[in-house]
């Protein structure tokens, strides 16, 4: 049995016989005793003067799977190693000195358990008082001892998880985050090396952030490590922890025969996707208890949130600006107290605060500065910093004019003069919980900010944005009830109203802009308070029980927009709110606009296909190489051709082969600008000659040079006095738009983007058939069709532009996760295809996200090359 114990006796160990009785009388007690001894559930012994065991019982035997019964006559020389021995006798001889002695062992028992004993021997001795021998004692106290253990774990986790908390709310930079945690996590799992890794935005590498550990451990860690290999592969792509107690790494030598490491990789997740991971290693297999995995994921949970946490405030760094710099300009107090209490030392900026210098206060009691009612109760903490049992307190100073400051209080134990004293720091709490509003205030506003930017990205007009608006400015504000009012020409109009007031604003549901109190907050922008509503109904505040009411400037750029109006039973105070109620202001202005913005885009749209079809003559748009960019039905019908068949292909193919030379000519001057009227010759499908007058403009379609062109039949009537059909802009099969009619409407929204700068995305499909298979079946198209009405929106402009190859524009897109269109498009094909029935072939299709810049100007045809080399080149 080994032994965890330091008292010993020098010297050699005889044995102890000098002053013992005759050993017969030892045995025949150690008889006597032995059904005592197998009573107790405990390891007992009895040994005689000279150190022989005479009676053991079977806790005893059991405790040690080496010990067997012929132990009885001998010593601990026989049938232990010299060094226990040694260590056994000397405890014997404590005993025997002192009548007791006392220590805890460990050892392993038959079942190979490891257990932990508490020791105890007392000497025994006949009625003359002389020592006859030592009664033993092993009392198993293993339950304890591992409650203990799993106690103190529990306490070195919650110091852990403090100190991560604390350096997250400390930290300025991630980095610096992610050095203390690593230091802290040391501390708890004792490794040889651990480290953070970081993804990239392509996912695919991910880049060592911060390590820490011994010197030799940590220069053989990788810079960076490919997310798509063992053992990070199901930890970043599944978020599956990944442990091993034998992995083998080559490490800085590059020698094969390098001893495995045991390795411990977590995934850190953030809002529900991997972004790193937490990896740590042991040259030797770390003795943990068995919770350390769970400790591990707590942990790799507590980085995540501290470097989100983290981040978000950088992010915020403007708005808390004058937040810091109310912090630095805080004065606190500082003390040096001994333990009677007298003030051996104050700094000076506390001294001027309290009214006082520090001279006057050298000597005094620092209990005095506190009020009369409070002294007992400074006295008793006082006491307990000094006892070392308390590190902080809050309390209240008293300055000399009477003025009382509360103060938060932290207190160091040291040295002053040689002797013991407190080292006290106290900081004005007043302005921790101004700042602490200040910052709940901020957060508030944010809240609402991010509320009214993700409705207008969700709504798809400004009634259903304008109601979801005024909620969310109701929750961030102290009023009960408002409404909106949009200008429209010399007077704005109320688009909506709730809440405490609507009645009284429902009332005037027009109002013009140039007149007061409308004109402070419609023509000036302004923000109106209450005083400026007399106009308003007689008694109408008074009526509807309304203490205070505000009128808010809706502004878009230097442009209002609208009022926002808010209504409270309560005298409200503008000027703590007038921040807040301002930016709310500004971003429903924005919205607005966005939103009008789309309304005129689809307008325009429609417009343009209802103009384009509703011309009775033959209308063409050309490109410079005279490649038909789109015809009219009407066009297309005389021809005998649908407006597919046309718009691809060359102008000249439908010109007589012995006019086309002279037809190119005239292509040429058109393109030149050197003819705006000509006659052009066309066959029809039964070979008829067409000759249409053809009046053209320069112009541009899909942000490229093109030609527009009007032309009427010289040789009949022809399509004169004829209506126009609908403009063929859908292909027939899928039911999408168009090549030429996505090409159409994309282009034009790409403009009206630019011009209202917001961001776009361009999707850019194509189904991939297999090497021995031809193109693409019917249904299979049409099915994907389908997907793609389900997968975007409907503000979405979705087009079929060639055989296989489908396209998308989507407006209003986060440019920051375009990763999601072509993994959102990716899990519906799955699900379709985990719908088709078995022996079916499945639909695979290859996707390209390009993303158009708001700031900058973009051609559709330039996007569309730039996907399309993207994806292998032109279908």
């Amino acid at each position: 049995m080994a032994k965890n114990s330091n008292r010993h006796l020098a010297g050699e160990h005889g044995d102890f016989s000098e002053c013992a009785a005759p050993v017969d009388a030892v045995y025949v007690a150690a008889h006597q005793w032995q059904e005592f001894l197998e009573s107790s559930p405990d390891p007992m012994w009895i040994k005689d003067a000279q150190g022989r065991y005479v009676a053991v019982n079977k806790a005893y035997l059991h405790a040690d799977p080496r010990r067997t019964q012929d132990v009885i006559g001998k010593t601990d020389f026989e049938i232990q190693s010299r060094e226990k021995a040694e260590i056994y006798i000397a405890d014997d001889q404590i005993a025997a000195r002192d009548g007791i002695s006392e220590h805890e062992f460990s050892a392993v028992d038959q079942a190979g358990n490891l257990r932990y004993y508490n020791t105890k021997k007392v000497a025994l001795h006949d009625v003359d008082g002389l020592l006859t021998g030592v009664l033993g004692q092993a009392r198993d106290i293993t339950s304890q001892r591992r409650v203990e253990l799993a106690l103190a774990l529990e306490n070195r986790r919650s110091r852990l998880f403090q100190g991560i908390l604390e350096a997250a709310a400390a930290a300025a930079t991630v980095g610096a985050f992610l050095a203390d945690v690593l230091t802290l996590a040391h501390e708890l799992f004792d490794y040889d090396r651990g480290g953070v890794y970081l993804l990239d935005p392509d996912r695919r590498t991910a880049h060592l952030v911060s390590v820490q550990g011994d010197s030799e451990a940590v220069q053989g860690q990788a810079a960076s490590v490919p997310a798509d290999q063992e053992p990070f592969l199901r930890v970043y792509r599944d978020a599956e922890p990944f442990f091993s107690a034998a992995w083998h790494n080559l490490g800085s030598s590059g020698r094969p025969d390098d001893p495995p490491w045991t390795l411990a990789v977590v995934p850190l997740v953030n809002l529900g996707r991997v972004v790193g991971s937490l990896d740590m290693a042991w040259r030797t297999p770390p003795q943990l208890e068995e919770s350390w995995r769970e400790s591990l994921g707590d942990i790799a949970r507590e980085i995540t949130i501290g470097m989100d946490r983290i981040e978000t405030m950088a992010a915020l760094q403007e708005n808390t600006s004058n937040l810091q710099a109310f912090f630095n300009s805080v004065q606190g107090f500082f003390f040096v107290v001994g333990r009677d209490g007298k003030i051996l030392a104050v700094g000076e900026q506390g001294a001027h605060r309290l009214g006082r210098t520090p001279t006057e206060l050298l000597g005094t009691d620092i209990n005095d500065l506190h009020p009369q009612e409070e002294r007992e109760l400074s006295r008793m903490i006082l006491g307990d910093m000094i006892n070392g049992t308390r590190t902080s307190s809050t309390q209240t100073l008293v300055a000399a004019d009477g003025a009382q400051i509360p103060v938060n209080t932290l207190v160091t134990r040291g040295s002053w003069n040689g002797a013991l004293a407190l080292f006290t720091t106290s900081q004005d709490v007043t302005g921790s919980r101004r700042a602490a509003e200040a910052l709940a205030a901020d957060r508030t506003r944010a809240d609402a900010l991010y509320g009214i930017i993700e409705a207008a990205g969700k709504a798809e007009s400004m009634e259903e944005f304008l109601p979801e608006a005024l909620t969310i400015a109701l929750e961030a504000t102290p009023f009960e009830g408002g409404g909106i009012y949009i200008v429209d020409g010399d007077h704005a109009m109320l688009a909506c109203a709730t809440g405490f007031g609507s009645e009284l604003i429902e009332q005037v549901r027009s109002v013009p802009v140039d007149e007061q109190p409308y004109r402070t907050a419609l023509r000036e922008g302004k923000t109106a308070a209450f005083t400026e509503f007399d106009p308003m109904p007689p008694g109408g505040f008074r009526q509807y029980g309304i203490g205070s009411m505000m009128s808010i400037p809706i502004v878009a750029g230097d442009t209002v927009v609208g009022a926002l109006n808010l209504a409270s039973a309560h005298s409200q105070n503008a000027e703590l709110r007038m921040d807040l109620l301002m930016s709310i202001g500004r971003t429903i202005g924005e919205a607005v606009v966005r939103l009008r913005a789309d309304a005129s885009l689809r307008a325009s749209r429609e417009d343009f296909d209802a103009l384009f079809e509703a011309i009775p003559r033959l209308v063409f748009i050309l490109q410079e190489d005279g490649t038909i960019a789109r015809v009219n039905k009407a066009a297309a019908d005389r021809l005998g051709r649908r407006t597919d068949e046309l718009c691809g292909t060359a102008v000249l193919d439908f010109c007589p082969s012995n006019r086309r030379a002279e037809v190119a000519c005239i292509l040429a001057d058109m393109v030149a600008g050197r003819t705006t009227i000509c006659a052009l010759p066309f066959l029809s499908r039964e070979g008829e000659l067409v000759q249409i007058a053809t009046q053209v403009v320069r112009t541009s379609w899909g942000g490229k040079p093109a030609i527009f062109g009007v032309g009427r039949e010289l040789n009949s009537g022809g399509l004169d006095g004829e209506s126009s059909a609908q403009t063929v802009l859908n292909d027939e099969l899928t039911g999408l738009y168009s090549a030429s009619g996505f090409s159409a409407i994309a282009s034009q929204q790409l403009k009206m983007a630019h011009r209202g700068h917001i961001n776009a995305a361009l999707v850019v499909a194509e189904i991939v058939s297999g090497a021995d298979a031809g193109p693409p079946e019917p249904h299979m198209l049409a099915d994907f069709a389908d997907i793609l009405r389900q997968t975007f929106r409907d503000s979405d402009t979705i087009g079929r532009i060639s055989t296989a190859r489908f396209s998308v524009l989507a407006i209003q897109t986060d440019n920051t996760r375009l990763d999601l269109l072509a993994q959102r498009l990716k899990e519906s094909i799955t699900t379709l295809n985990a719908q088709r029935p078995s022996g079916k072939p499945g639909l695979v299709a290859r996707v390209a996200v390009t993303p158009v810049d708001a700031m900058r100007p973009a051609l559709l045809e330039d996007l569309l090359s730039q996907a399309g080399a993207e994806l292998g080149g032109p279908d």
